[in-house]
Order: structure tokens, then C-alpha cells, then sequence
């Protein structure tokens, strides 16, 4: 059960660019995986552009949004929140109106608060970040697809089976429209929605969904591909808890 299918919580990616000597390193240390040498160098940016422009100049936006993702990658999840909402503040104080990087940063709050396993809390955010979304971009943006599956992970893991269907379904609707119906985020959409069918014990509305992910998996990747392999163990696993569950209703 714990190996059946999987979902990906994808957060928003910083919007802003750094500079100065220091990112350069600590943009090197990610690279290599040594997040907590990024942290040490953002660390040494943020002092001197705190210096140089001031505690609440847009410069440190971006030193506090990478500290925040460096924090996050390191396990350092309160870390990340404090340093994701020291950006969100400045961001708030620089911008005229909420705007796409503030949706990007109730996106990436939403998504520590996902670590930390406060799924209330991460709702609040996601729903804070589509609704910037939609009124920037309108219903069907392609990014709002992102945190529409964000939306309905959280409510999975609160088991709230009937809203998550309903915001992967609203992804997948999004998705099919600007990615298109064989891309590998559809299909990753279409697994998470077989999941939860399977935990709704709809199992045939279950093997639909991963029937279409295991389709766009093998055109992409091939039979033999461990990705592919994994969607056709899941499929086995379902037909497997179909039997059981009908022989169990038969006695």
C-alpha cells in the first residue's frame, strides 16, 4: 500500500534573479548539493545588501526566497518558513498590488507547511496563490495547474478524498489543454487521480487512470523503463485489491 503510485508537490521557482560575488557561490554550492554552503554564502549576500540598500530593499527579496529553499532542502523546514515570510514581507512592502511573485510565495509557504505536515496550513497558502493566479492570468493558466495539484495533495493527506479528486481533476483539465494529453505532468495527474479512486475503493475508475498514465509512460520512456515498470506494478496491485475486495463481498 505504502509503495502503491506516488504524487509530486512541485513549488513555485524563485522569480527574481540574484547577483553580487556571493550568489555566484552559493549558486555553486547548490549545484554540487551543499546547501548549507549556499546558506552561508546567501547569508554573507543579504548582510551586505541589507548594508548596502537597507532592511527593506527589493534586493533581499531574493537572498531571503533562496535562504528559504536552501533551509527547505536541508530538512530546516521552520527555517525555511521564517525566511519565506521575512521575503513575503518585503515583497508586500515593495509591490503597488499582489502580484506573481507573491503568488510564488504563498505557493512556497504552502508547500514547507506540506513538510511540516500541516496540510490546513498549506491549503491556506495554495488557495492565497491561486487566487492571485487567476485574477493575473485567468482559470486556465498553466501554473495554476501546479498549485491546483498542490491543492488536492494536501486534502489527500488529510484524506479528503472527494476534494482531492476534484482539484487534480481541475489540473488535469489544465494540464491537457496547455501541456497536452501525452506530456509527463498529465500522466503524473492521471496516476495521483488513480490513487485516489483507489483509496475511494472505485478500483475500475482507478485502473482507467493508470492505464492512461501507463500509455503516455511507455510512449515516452519505453516498456522497459523503471518509471513505466513502477506504473505497471501499481496497475497489478490494484487488480490484485479488486479480487480481494470482491471475494470478501461474496461471503
Amino acid at each position: 500500500m505504502k509503495n502503491l503510485l506516488f504524487s509530486m508537490v512541485i513549488l513555485g521557482v524563485t522569480l527574481l534573479f540574484g547577483h553580487g560575488p556571493n550568489y555566484n557561490l552559493a549558486e555553486a554550492a547548490k549545484k554540487r548539493g551543499d546547501y548549507k554552503g549556499a546558506i552561508k554564502y546567501t547569508l554573507k549576500q543579504l548582510d551586505a545588501d541589507i548594508d548596502t540598500y537597507g532592511e527593506y530593499a527589493k534586493e533581499n527579496i531574493i537572498s531571503y526566497s533562496k535562504l528559504g529553499y536552501y533551509s527547505e532542502k536541508t530538512g530546516a523546514y521552520e527555517d525555511a518558513l521564517k525566511y519565506s515570510f521575512k521575503a513575503l514581507e518585503i515583497q508586500k512592502k515593495c509591490s503597488k498590488e499582489e502580484d506573481k511573485t507573491i503568488a510564488t510565495a504563498y505557493n512556497n509557504i504552502g508547500g514547507i507547511y506540506s513538510k511540516l505536515g500541516k496540510y490546513q496550513d498549506s491549503l491556506k497558502y495554495y488557495f492565497k496563490s491561486l487566487e492571485i493566479q487567476k485574477r493575473i492570468f485567468g482559470e486556465n493558466y498553466r501554473t495554476s495547474a501546479v498549485t491546483y495539484n498542490n491543492i488536492a495533495g494536501a486534502y489527500r493527506k488529510l484524506e479528503k478524498y472527494t476534494e482531492a479528486l476534484e482539484y487534480y481533476t481541475k489540473a488535469l483539465e489544465i494540464q491537457k489543454e496547455t501541456l497536452g494529453k501525452d506530456h509527463y505532468s498529465t500522466a503524473l495527474t492521471h496516476s495521483n487521480i488513480g490513487l485516489v479512486y483507489f483509496k475511494l475503493g472505485k478500483y475500475k475508475k482507478a485502473l482507467n487512470e493508470l492505464d492512461k498514465t501507463l500509455k503516455i509512460r511507455e510512449k515516452m520512456f519505453g516498456k522497459e523503463h523503471s518509471i513505466t515498470r513502477k506504473t505497471q506494478s501499481n496497475i497489478e496491485y490494484v487488480k490484485k485489491e479488486m479480487i480481494k475486495n470482491s471475494k470478501k463481498n461474496h461471503k
